[in-house]
């Protein structure tokens, strides 16, 4: 119960944040992982089928986060991309979340805070397996 109340109050912090969680994960990865990138791509890096990421990337296209663009090699597949005001959304986004992990730093301690991540980083490896 602990993490998961630590996982709402981290996010009630960022209440600013004009998307979902989940499509704050999908456009990280666009974000910051290098390209092209598939919907069938995206799901299997998020670990969802492929209708759990159309209906993420519906939404995202709508609010103007994201573009679709025909594969110049295949008509067939379609590409993802961030657009100029998605790009923005996750900078501001990142600096309010770099703000609150500054927060949790300066609170806790540094060896502490520090000892947190390297946690929270094993546990993200054990649950990944």
């Amino acid at each position: 119960m602990e993490v998961l109340e630590f996982c709402r109050t981290y996010l009630r912090t960022c209440s600013s944040m004009a998307i979902r969680p989940s499509q704050l994960m999908l456009m990280n990865i666009l974000c910051t992982k290098p390209g092209p990138h598939t919907p069938m791509m995206l799901a299997d890096d998020m670990g969802v089928s492929r209708p759990m990421i159309a209906a993420q990337l519906a939404a995202l296209v709508d609010a103007g986060y994201v573009s679709r663009i025909s594969s110049p090699e295949d008509g067939r597949s379609v590409y993802v991309l961030p657009t100029k005001k998605g790009r923005l959304l996750i900078e501001k986004t990142n600096r309010n979340l770099a703000g609150v992990n500054a927060k949790l730093a300066a609170k806790m301690g540094d060896k502490k805070f520090q000892n947190f991540l390297k946690l929270i980083g094993q546990a993200n490896e054990v649950l990944s397996q």
